[in-house]
Formats: structure tokens, C-alpha cells, sequence
């Protein structure tokens, strides 16, 4: 190892460490405990490597439920302060107790997704509304490069409907035609009656019989 290593956080990383023994250690009882899709928790996420996101914050569980049951660990997003325009980052709006202190606020950052033990979660936070989790769902795709997949699916399914609206169209043009065709052969039908053909065959003997004449 030629490079010189930082060691002014050899402190933080061994408290990290024992931390993380403790985590361990109540790790197989943590895995029963039920958490929800679009909840909120304190998570433990630790001291991390480079830019990875670190200490206690609101995490955004984001797994699905059935695994949220099953699995001793869960998948979470990390809620943080940082301001930012990308589409994998999604804006919350402040959420307040009963006493008018704030719950919480922030941003969730889909670009930072983790799979973490449930021994990390802490206290219960809050929960997101079905309008932010469809938000978080769309960054979500955006994030793990799925929504490409999903806009070919939408192209497809528009140009489904778009033909199904032009059929509906042609289907009511037919009928417009039809009530016009039925409405001719009925005054066609008078006319024959008014002149004193008794059909349409009547008629057109007739007609002929004036010719010959």
C-alpha cells in the first residue's frame, strides 16, 4: 500500500466499530420487527467510505412488503438536505407534530439506495402520502435505468389506444351513416306508397312499362 493513509478519523471509525458489534448483537431480534413500504425511520447508516451517506438520518423504506416480512434486512433511501434538480432527487414537504415541531423535511435521494439490517432502524418518523411515493417511484425507475422500459410499454400502449380511438371514430361515422341510409330508405319508402307502387320491384316495372310505352 504506497499511499499515504488519512488517519485524523481512526477515532470515529472505532466507535463506528463498536457500534456496529452492538447492531450485530441484536441483529436476530431486529429481524422479526414489521416495517412498511413508504414509512420513515432513524437509520444507523455508520461511518461510510468517500461520498457514501454516513451517521444517524430519516431513511425512506422502499421495499417492497412482502420482503419487508420475510427479510431480516431492508432496502432504504436516505433522507438528507441536499438541495438538488435531478430527477432521482425528491423534494418533501415539511411534515409537523401535534406541538408544531418538524417531523421532517428534506430530500429523498434515490441515487443512494441501500440494502441495510433492520438492527439500524431506530425510532418511527413518519410516513410519505401516495403523492410523494409515486414521485419516488418514478425516480426510482429513473435511478436503476428501468423508466426507458416503461416508456417503450407507454409508447405502446398510446399507440394502442390511439388506434382504438380511430376505430371508435370509423364505428361512429358508420353508424351516422347508417341512421342517414335507414332515414333515405324510409322516405324512399313513402314515396313509393305516395306514387302507388307496392314495392320496389313494383317500381321499377312500372318504369319500364312508361318507356316501352
Amino acid at each position: 500500500m504506497g499511499r499515504n493513509i488519512d488517519l485524523s478519523n481512526t477515532q470515529q471509525y472505532l466507535e463506528w466499530l463498536k457500534t456496529k458489534l452492538y447492531l450485530d448483537s441484536i441483529a436476530p431480534n431486529a429481524k422479526n420487527r414489521v416495517v412498511k413500504r413508504g414509512e420513515v425511520y432513524k437509520c444507523n447508516l455508520g461511518k461510510g467510505i468517500g461520498s457514501e451517506e454516513c451517521k444517524e438520518r430519516p431513511c425512506l423504506v422502499i421495499q417492497n412488503d412482502a420482503g419487508n416480512i420475510r427479510s431480516p434486512n431492508v432496502i432504504v433511501a436516505p433522507i438528507t438536505h441536499t438541495n438538488s434538480t435531478l430527477p432521482i432527487v425528491v423534494p418533501l414537504a415539511n411534515q409537523y407534530d401535534s406541538s408544531g415541531q418538524i417531523l421532517l423535511n428534506g430530500n429523498v435521494l434515490l441515487g443512494n439506495i441501500i440494502c441495510v439490517s433492520k438492527a439500524r432502524l431506530g425510532d418511527y418518523v413518519t410516513k410519505l402520502n401516495s403523492d410523494e411515493m409515486k414521485k419516488v417511484d418514478e425516480a426510482i425507475a429513473v435511478s436503476l435505468d428501468i423508466k426507458r422500459h416503461y416508456d417503450t410499454l407507454k409508447n405502446i400502449l398510446d399507440d394502442k389506444l390511439d388506434y382504438i380511438d380511430k376505430l371508435k371514430k370509423k364505428i361512429r361515422n358508420l353508424e351516422e351513416d347508417k341512421s342517414q341510409y335507414v332515414n333515405m330508405f324510409s322516405k324512399f319508402d313513402d314515396l313509393q306508397k305516395e306514387l302507388g307502387f307496392e314495392g320496389f320491384d313494383d317500381m321499377i316495372e312500372q318504369i319500364k312499362l312508361r318507356f316501352k310505352k
